[in-house]
């Protein structure tokens, strides 16, 4: 394997900012980013600096006003809006996890989890398995019939990371996971992201604003006035 075939994921040149009123204000400016398959990033900054938009680039829910994604050796222009054929793909190369988990309240745990293997299109019987078998490692697998609004704050971000984590995807991108947790339970979570990413060789891109968290990731970066600073 060359070092290109290790790359999971490239961000080159990405650039994005905002107009307010008769202002623009740049948010990101000539981001550069290398992942390699199975290897964990942890992104640091204070808040409003550009965290969730730079993940939000990184997946192709927003567009950026220049610069170049790959996922993979699938090269993106990621100044136009993503295609179906992205869509797809995205479905079955990464998976996110959000800070505010969104869980679809009228659906049980099995069914949040399975949404996103439809999404993706795999076959039923096979989903329901792998969905069981993630639930149970995430110590929720007796709480598949329950609906969200039954679950803590923990729980539910353990059934969030299940769903992201169903396809198999290659890569996970995790924004402030445990930031609606408190400490105990937030660690606990870390440690299941953590150690699902890595029995399951997912690179994952990690935003937090806990050093300790950041420090578990094989790499850390500090995004500070547009720019992704190693530290």
């Amino acid at each position: 394997m060359n070092k290109s075939d290790e790359i999971i994921l490239k961000a080159d040149g990405l650039a994005k900012g905002f107009h307010f009123e008769d202002e623009k204000i740049q948010v990101l400016e000539n981001i550069q980013l290398v992942l390699e398959v199975g290897k964990s990033i942890s992104i640091r900054g204070n808040s409003g600096c550009g965290k969730t938009t730079l993940l939000n680039l990184l997946s192709r829910l927003e567009s950026a006003d220049r610069g170049t994604i790959y996922w993979g050796e699938f090269k993106i222009d990621a100044s136009l809006p993503c295609s179906s054929n992205e869509g797809v793909r995205r479905a079955n190369f990464l998976g996110v996890v959000y800070q505010a988990y969104y869980l679809i309240p009228e659906l049980n745990v099995l069914e949040n989890v399975l949404m996103a293997s439809k999404l993706a299109g795999s076959d039923l019987k096979s989903s329901i398995e792998r969905a069981r078998e993630l639930l149970d490692k995430m110590g929720v697998g007796n709480k598949e019939k329950q609906v969200p609004t039954k679950l803590s704050g923990g729980e539910r971000q353990r059934v969030a990371i299940a769903r992201a984590m169903i396809n198999r995807p290659k890569l996970l991108l995790a924004d402030e996971p445990t930031g609606n947790l408190d400490e105990n339970t937030g660690g606990e979570v870390m440690e299941l992201l953590l150690k699902s990413c890595d029995t399951e060789k997912t690179a994952l891109v990690l935003v937090t604003h806990n050093p300790s968290f950041a420090q578990k990731t094989s790499e850390s970066y500090f995004l500070e006035h547009g720019k992704l600073n190693l530290i």
